[in-house]
């Protein structure tokens, strides 16, 4: 009975996947291409967006949640409730911390990729594919909603 209680509780650790800490890379499953900043859309934010080349985020944990900030900006990734055909993310300018920039990272089922989702909205990052701009949708499930997430030894940019 003992070794059957063990067994169940380690199950959690078993199919956890470790969230990688400190200086990363992102990059989408299905485009093989990486989460950058991209231009200012007003005084307060930066639009995100995807390219082959990469750009270097910040990862940390504050309780229960994950914060992403872009390295070499120091600005926030959050997720905005202005939409169009999903919410927009943002990464924001003056540098605090905002409300909707709480994240929940957890393996996706696939080897290695994580499902990124904003614990205000309940949206998962997507990879859209058209539009240069990365949006968030609820749906969580499949390839365009996949990340990996690549330590790297220092923030270069």
């Amino acid at each position: 009975m003992k070794t059957f209680f063990l067994v169940l509780t380690m199950i959690p650790a078993i199919l956890a996947e470790h969230v990688p800490m400190g200086c990363v890379e992102i990059k989408n499953r299905d485009s093989n291409k990486f989460l950058i900043s991209s231009n200012t859309h007003d005084s307060d934010r930066r639009h995100v967006t995807y390219r082959k080349f990469s750009e270097q985020w910040k990862i940390s944990k504050l309780g229960s949640s994950y914060r992403i900030r872009h390295a070499k900006l120091n600005e926030e990734l959050y997720e905005s409730e202005q939409s169009w055909n999903g919410n927009y993310l943002f990464t924001w300018i003056p540098k605090s911390s905002v409300k909707t920039g709480g994240w929940q990272i957890y393996g996706s089922g696939t080897e290695g990729y994580f499902y990124i989702k904003n614990e205000h909205f309940g949206h998962c990052l997507y990879m859209k594919g058209y539009g240069n701009w990365i949006y968030a949708y609820d749906e969580c499930q499949g390839p365009k909603y996949e990340w990996k997430i690549y330590n790297v030894d220092t923030c270069k940019n």
